[in-house]
């Protein structure tokens, strides 16, 4: 496995692996749903040009994919979102036959990705490509079981002097927070069981950059941990909004409930990422400041 050493576009991740397999059995592994499944995640649908489908992680992470192009045994192009809100990055797959077997050249850009972020999934795609790999040699499934993390971000439009995510009469614009008094007290998560509120502690926020606080799980022998930050994209005043909350394997709960819990909680983030770019859309609101 080899990395392309050019230098590359801004945004741009790209990983290259010479599989031992044939272009047919590497293009059904990565277009055909039951293969996708088997070592990546759940495709609701095959990728065609134009068509949404959905890659599900099965614990609360997911990606709404789009088709861009196919070109069979050859060239796969999408463009995805993590959970539907986050930025958006188009991948592509390109594959060619070797003396070995089969070459992936796997490019995912979005415009204005961090140079840290960069190194991060490039990490995480090699270690995809390795689990693609070690399915087509074995025929085994090979996925992930499921994260401890719940992580995402939306990019918020320029609005320097409008609504902003991280203030104290802000917060509850956006996040599922109830307060009792003037201080945050229940994280609300609602599904289909209704709604249920959890204990928030330790509520630290520091205005217009960062907020960090524990949320209790009943029965569980820790709390979960949650982070919240607002970094600027590029001079014109837009940010990108970022959310963690881990702790979810260390609940030393059932493994079926923590997977549960957390596959709410991360379905409840979504949701309040998405109604803070909405908040983010709305015009300037002077007596809001």
């Amino acid at each position: 496995m080899s990395d392309d050493h050019r230098r590359l576009p801004d945004g741009l991740v790209r990983v290259m692996i010479t599989l031992p397999a044939n272009r047919s059995a590497v293009w059904r592994a990565i277009t055909e749903p039951s293969a996708v499944t088997a070592w990546f995640g759940t495709l609701t649908e095959p990728v065609t040009p134009g068509a949404a489908v959905r890659l599900d992680f099965d614990d609360g992470d997911y990606f709404d994919v789009v088709g861009d192009s196919l070109i069979p045994l050859r060239r796969l192009a999408y463009r995805w979102r993590f959970l539907g809100v986050g930025p958006e990055a188009r991948i592509t797959w390109q594959l060619s036959s070797s003396m070995d077997g089969t070459v992936i050249v796997l490019d995912d850009h979005a415009e204005g990705r961090p140079a840290s972020e960069v190194t991060q999934l490039k990490a995480g795609w090699l270690d995809f490509l390795e689990r693609l790999d070690r399915y087509l040699t074995t025929g085994e499934p090979a996925r992930y079981g499921w994260r401890s993390l719940i992580d995402g971000g939306v990019q918020l439009p320029a609005n320097r002097e409008g609504w902003r995510p991280l203030r104290g009469h802000t917060v509850t614009d956006w996040m599922p927070i109830a307060t009792e008094g003037t201080d945050p007290r229940w994280f609300f998560v609602v599904d289909d069981d209704g709604p249920r509120r959890f204990a928030i502690r330790d509520w630290d926020l520091t205005v217009d950059r960062s907020l960090s606080f524990a949320v209790a799980i009943p029965q569980a022998r820790a709390t979960t941990r949650c982070a919240v930050t607002t970094t600027p994209t590029d001079d014109s005043g837009r940010l990108l909004l970022n959310i963690s909350h881990d702790g979810w394997t260390d609940l030393g709960l059932a493994d079926l409930r923590a997977r549960g819990l957390r596959h709410r909680f991360a379905a409840a983030w979504a949701e309040a990422l998405r109604m803070a770019a909405a908040h983010a859309d709305r015009p300037v609101n002077r007596g809001s400041r």
